[in-house]
């Protein structure tokens, strides 16, 4: 077999602990481990970042904005554990994403930012930041071999800055020629992640990376464009032509349990791994853990193993039984058969049809159902326009019933197992066992729940379908179920539930009650929605979008994963971006969303729009068919438009499109078609 690095990430996405870190260099040492990178607490606007964890010299103005007790402790622990990793020849990288300032940089340097508001990425002092940034950090740690660099999830969007002097893909090649350069000169190196989920970015970051050096090391995930388990092998690994790849693995469950549930990636793992080898890439590494959980002595650490035996040539079933006789030597068949079942029943519970059902990061909150259109896959003509990356081509979901029957599969049989597993009593140690019992009772429950999720969908969406009250009723009943459900695995398992589990970007004391948040929001909305429905139809429309509701249809497209939705002052509304960004960053600066509606043919048709804004003003720019209009200036609440547009003889619908052109988000209500 040939030559490859063995790589594998830690600390992610949490605060340096020096005993797990010296930990893992150890396991790192002992399984031939070559390559190691620290994630730490990369989306942390006070310590993410080399940012966090460096002092700056030349700009230590900004130093009072770190956590300081934060960034000594991470230098003596980092230092320390590359150290060790050094002496026993294995390489060390950190986590960066860019393009990176400290919080008020732009309040002192106002000069960097162009006539939208943008920072012009171009001006000299961002290119002098970014170099004495680097400086500094590798003079604070200079043992560390290079970072591993990330373009998106900023609090500055280079892909999605207005104004700009450069366009995107010279964007792109500038910031990292500034980070490639830099790292060169001190001896170090920069490893590039494309993390893009859009084809043509993908492509453009690509060649930008090619034409500053075909050295540089590119590195992607096995799975196209995130983590799940239903997201398909990475197709753009074939764009790679002359950098060498570097496959990024998850085999520790970020998108299917994180760490909570059992889970045995055996089928999962060996069909990755023999897709990637196609490609011939100079390497893996893996995450291990996620939000301070990782695998280490417990049933999940067998994908580290698989892992491992996969890398180096080993039989992968051997692997696994040497795992569970070393790890539970009187029950070692019976708890390895359980496991195997594992993987099979978290696909059905994630997957619906093949469908990015909901990721079992975490229970999905109600935007996010939204967002991947779990009520609009219930529709009994069903039609997703979006291409969005988990949106699979030429799906089919097939009858409601049938829907209904691969998620009670996966509760009958997550049960059993459970069931099955509680008869090994006294056969497993009892802190093994305690481990287990706690996997295995989740495992039950979170498939109970999921199934109740999935009907919570179908009865919200046959209401407004067929206005049978029946419909309103069994959706009552379902929240009722995911109620009782929540309230007896809080009961059961404490704070080891797995749908207690903290918002990772979420600090408040609701982050943990997921269940409770989504169906209180599930019931407000549907009053809300049948309110407006009602409303709206008394009005004899031609067509209308309740925007942001749960049934809004309309085949709406929109940028991948950025356009969130709320209840605002008792209305649905929709916005062009995210607004989790506005917390930690401006990711979200620049979305859009749009819909297919209803029209009369050869005719003036009146649009009015009703929008807000959180801002001081509402700003937007609509375009409808080809006509683009924007509006700046209007009312931050209870702004309309009112928009004409003639339609040919043989136009029966029109796409209506929202952009955000300011840095004041607007608000999106309803569109209505006026007869």
């Amino acid at each position: 077999m040939r030559k490859m690095i063995k790589g594998i990430s830690v600390c992610n996405p949490v605060d340096i602990e020096r005993d797990y870190l010296m930990y893992t260099v150890d396991y790192a040492i002992k399984h031939g481990i070559e390559h190691m990178q620290f994630i730490g607490p990369i989306h942390n606007p006070e310590k993410g970042n080399i940012d966090g964890m460096t002092i700056y010299r030349k700009y230590s103005c900004f130093n009072i904005s770190k956590d300081m007790e934060f960034v000594y402790n991470t230098i003596r622990y980092v230092n320390e554990a590359c150290k060790k990793a050094h002496d026993a020849g294995i390489k060390t990288y950190v986590w960066h994403h860019e393009l990176e300032v400290p919080p008020n940089f732009i309040e002192v340097y106002p000069e960097i930012c162009n006539s939208y508001g943008d920072v012009e990425v171009t001006h000299p002092i961002i290119r002098d930041f970014l170099e004495n940034k680097l400086q500094d950090f590798f003079s604070e740690y200079p043992l560390i071999d290079g970072i591993i660099l990330t373009l998106h999830e900023t609090r500055i969007p280079l892909l999605k800055l207005k104004n700009q002097k450069l366009q995107k893909k010279d964007r792109v090649k500038y910031i990292t020629e500034i980070l490639y350069d830099t790292c060169k000169a001190l001896g170090k190196e920069l490893i590039v992640r494309t993390f893009a989920s859009i084809e043509e970015d993908y492509e453009m970051m690509l060649q930008a990376f090619e034409e500053i050096s075909t050295d540089l090391l590119v590195m992607d995930k096995w799975t196209q464009f995130d983590w799940s388990l239903t997201a398909p092998n990475n197709t753009f690994f074939h764009k790679v032509k002359n950098n060498p790849l570097f496959v990024e693995t998850d085999i520790f469950g970020e998108f299917f349990g994180k760490g909570r549930l059992p889970l045995m990636l055996k089928e999962h793992i060996k069909e990755k791994f023999e897709y990637c080898e196609k490609f011939n890439p100079a390497g893996y590494v893996s995450r291990i853990d996620r939000g301070g959980c990782d695998p280490f002595g417990e049933v999940n650490e067998v994908n580290i193993n698989i892992m491992n035996a996969c890398m180096s040539g080993e039989n992968v079933d051997d692997a696994i039984e040497s795992f569970f006789k070393e790890k539970y030597p009187k029950a070692a068949k019976e708890v390895m058969n359980l496991m195997e079942k594992t993987e099979h029943i978290l696909r059905k519970i994630i997957y619906l049809k093949g469908y990015y059902f909901s990721e079992l990061s975490a229970f999905p909150s109600l935007n996010h159902s939204k967002n991947h259109f779990y009520f609009e896959m219930m529709r009994n003509n069903y039609d997703i326009a979006s291409d969005e990356w988990f949106v699979p081509k030429n799906w089919e979901r097939g009858s409601i019933e049938s829907v209904i029957f691969e998620k009670e599969s996966a509760a009958k049989e997550s049960a059993e197992l459970f069931e099955q597993f509680e008869a090994l009593k006294g056969k497993i140690e009892e802190n093994d066992y305690q481990n287990l019992w706690e996997k295995f009772a989740n495992l039950k429950y979170v498939a109970a729940i999921w199934c109740e999720l999935a009907k919570s969908f179908i009865y919200y969406t046959k209401y407004f379908e067929t206005s049978d009250i029946k419909y309103k009723n069994e959706l009552v009943e379902t929240v009722e179920k995911l109620r009782v459900l929540n309230n007896e695995g809080k009961q059961i398992l404490g704070n080891r539930f797995y749908c207690t589990q903290l918002n990772l970007f979420d600090d408040t004391d609701n982050s943990a009650e997921l269940v409770k948040n989504f169906t209180e929001e599930l019931m407000q909305t549907f009053e809300a929605e049948e309110k407006q429905v009602k409303e709206l139809d008394s009005k004899k429309l031609t067509d209308y979008v309740i925007c942001g509701g749960a049934t809004e249809g309309h085949k709406i497209q929109k940028e991948v994963n950025f356009s969130d939705t709320f209840l605002i002052d008792g209305c649905i509304c929709r916005i062009p971006g995210s607004g989790r960004g506005t917390n930690w960053s401006t990711v979200n600066a620049h979305g859009w969303f749009s819909y297919l509606v209803k029209i009369v043919p050869n005719y003036k048709n009146t649009i009015r729009i009703s929008a807000g804004s959180t801002g001081t003003s509402t700003d937007v720019k609509i375009t409808v068919g080809n006509n683009e209009f924007k509006f700046y200036g209007e009312p931050s609440k209870n702004a309309e438009f009112i928009i004409n547009y003639v339609s040919n003889e043989n136009e029966n619908y029109v796409r209506i499109r929202f952009d955000r052109i300011s840095p004041n988000t607007p608000h999106i209500y309803t569109i209505e078609i006026m007869r």
